[in-house]
């Protein structure tokens, strides 16, 4: 976490960005004063909390065309705020260069991870509560009102057309390197087995969790003796912004291994249906982010965001709209109940919180059909793209289809989907008449943490895409200062690598001729993960090399090929199913390696 110690070595930032060549003549010299003073006067909150509210008033202007100046700052005679006055004027005017200054300067450190106050994180739980106990009361809605019956009937339709030929029973499931309720190390789950019958019922644990009958039979005992268990999540709460954390649900080991199995059936099934492919996306942000693009210039599509998405879809919705034998199998591996960092359990109305891997497969689905349902009581043909839950439509449809998802039980973020006017979000792009308007934002890297080097070498990369390298060089060296190292430079995309001219490297780091590769290497800093060898093969270690999907890693301390790109890089150990070995993902070190720089 960053505390207000670090403000001094963050303030420079903004600053620097301020003079940009970029907002120069956006910025006056008074704001930079404002700036400095508040900074210094007001503390983290300032930067993390204040400042970003110029920036959401300014989204909001551009979501219902009504501006807001926001009373932590003093306001002229026009209703603007004196603050970064001449920048916001412009950008109201619609200048998509002004918009980008306000939006960058305002959300640079919007993204912090702040330590917070009890009573945050006490709203936020009850937040989760809360909105939990409201799906509570869509059954009566459900039961009441025809159009909804008639809504939910051809989104069941329609799924049970994209899920025709996919089969619930056939999977591959697999345990994940996340944490999980019972709190299993990850070198203990494919060993450690405990007894749910709702699991058993549906996925049987002698033919699920065992690699044949022979691997049954040997290891019988462990499964007789395996303790019965209640399907219950445990909430977490993970950094998120500056407004507060996030929820996180951690699954019982169990439940997540098939959990994942169905998760990449959706996958599959999903993607590559005709009547899904394109449209539905869970790996290729870039479809999104390119209409979300072409709308801010033509204005044919709107961006529609949803609150608090996964905690609003009820299970009672899954049911009403998925096939049957499909309902049987999500409830089967489904956290009936959850532990509240206080202890207190808490019965789940919702389909499964963030968490779940079937969460985000399930929810996009419904999205997608839930418009293809209003589509059909219009009377019209229209395409829909979906991504988690930012969702794409055309304009024409978009407030239709937004009335329908309320209508099920789901939350539209006025203030943050955009039906018309110049500016579009999706994906984490945002668009102002085709002007990319994404702000750059420091998340966290001026602490002494091993993975500090990583998460400040990509917040430099991300300046020099945006600004440039020229006007990048005063606020990167800020950060090579801070942590009293010097990057490298590379014209490859290399992770804790700058991406940029090499020819200072030479003098930065120890040189050497790989006459096997005919190339010089440099000895640089690369984040790695330790690869722990925990024990001898068993029928446990060979289900796991049978199930685990190799990722596309590299050899441990081995340069992969340029044409790979940052694509092909993995921390070391990552990926690998060898028996007996497992990644320590969370103990990731940086060590002296011999790398090609470019």
């Amino acid at each position: 976490m960053i505390s207000s110690g670090d403000l001094k070595s963050l303030r420079p930032l903004w600053t620097i960005l301020a003079k940009s060549h970029r907002y120069v003549h956006l910025v006056e010299a008074r704001d930079i004063l404002e700036f400095e003073v508040r900074a210094r006067n007001e503390g983290i909150g300032f930067l993390t909390t204040t400042l970003p509210k110029l920036g959401k008033a300014l989204d909001e202007f551009h979501a219902t065309t009504v501006w807001t100046a926001p009373f932590d700052f003093k306001l002229d005679d026009d209703g603007c705020t004196q603050f970064l006055g001449k920048a916001i004027r412009l950008a109201l005017g619609g200048s998509s260069q002004a918009v980008d200054c306000v939006r960058q300067l305002t959300y640079l450190f919007y993204k912090l991870e702040v330590d917070y106050e009890e009573t945050l994180v006490a709203e936020t739980i009850e937040r989760f509560e809360s909105t939990d106990r409201a799906l509570l009361a869509l059954a009566d809605d459900f039961a009441a009102t025809k159009s909804i019956q008639d809504h939910l009937a051809f989104m069941k339709r329609i799924i049970c057309r994209v899920l025709l030929n996919a089969d619930p029973w056939v999977i591959r499931p697999c345990h994940g390197s996340g944490a999980t309720a019972c709190r299993t190390k990850n070198k203990d789950k494919w060993d450690s087995l405990r007894y749910f019958p709702k699991l058993d019922l549906v996925y049987p644990y002698a033919d699920y969790f065992f690699y044949s009958a022979t691997h049954l039979v040997d290891e019988m005992q462990k499964l007789e003796d395996s303790p019965e268990s209640v399907p219950r999540a445990r909430v977490v709460l993970v950094p998120k912004d500056s407004r507060g954390p996030r929820i996180i649900s951690c699954e019982p080991a169990e439940l997540m291994f098939v959990q994942q199995g169905l998760m990449r059936l959706l996958y599959d099934t999903i993607e590559s249906h005709y009547l899904t492919q394109s449209q539905i996306n869970f790996s290729d942000q870039s479809i999104n982010q390119s209409l979300a693009h072409q709308s801010s210039i033509d204005g044919v599509l709107a961006t529609i965001d949803l609150s608090d998405a996964s905690d609003r879809l009820s299970l009672l919705l899954v049911e009403k709209v998925f096939p049957s034998d499909w309902v049987k199998c999500l409830k089967a591996c489904r956290s009936e109940e959850t532990i509240l960092p206080s202890g207190k359990v808490l019965k789940l109305n919702k389909f499964a919180p963030m968490g779940s891997a079937c969460c985000f497969p399930v929810e996009a689905l419904v999205f997608w059909a839930s418009t293809q349902a209003t589509y059909e009581r219009l009377g019209v043909k229209a395409e829909t793209f979906v991504y988690g839950d930012d969702i794409i439509c055309p304009v024409g449809y978009a407030d239709e289809v937004c009335k329908d998802l309320v209508s099920i039980g789901l939350k539209v973020n006025a203030t943050k989907s955009y039906t018309k006017g110049p500016f579009r979000e999706s994906c984490g792009g945002e668009y102002h008449n085709g002007y990319d308007v994404t702000p750059v934002r420091v998340r966290k890297f001026l602490g002494q943490s091993h993975t500090d080097l990583s998460t400040a070498a990509d917040f430099c990369n991300n300046l020099i895409a945006k600004f440039g390298e020229a006007s990048s060089l005063a606020a990167i060296q800020v950060i090579e200062d801070q942590l009293d190292y010097v990057f490298p430079r590379s014209t490859m995309r290399i992770p804790c690598v700058i991406f940029g001219s090499g020819g200072s490297n030479d003098l930065r780091f120890r040189k050497r001729w790989n006459k096997s590769l005919q190339r010089f290497e440099y000895r640089i800093l690369q984040l790695s993960t330790r690869v722990l060898t925990c024990r001898e093969t068993t029928w446990s270690e060979l289900l796991r090399s049978e199930l685990t999907v190799k990722s596309r890693g590299v050899i441990a301390g081995k340069t992969p090929p340029p044409e790979m790109g940052l694509g092909g890089w993995t921390p070391e150990g990552v990926g690998r199913v060898e028996p007996g070995k497992y990644a320590d993902n969370h103990a990731a070190r940086a060590t002296w390696r011999w790398v090609w720089l470019d």
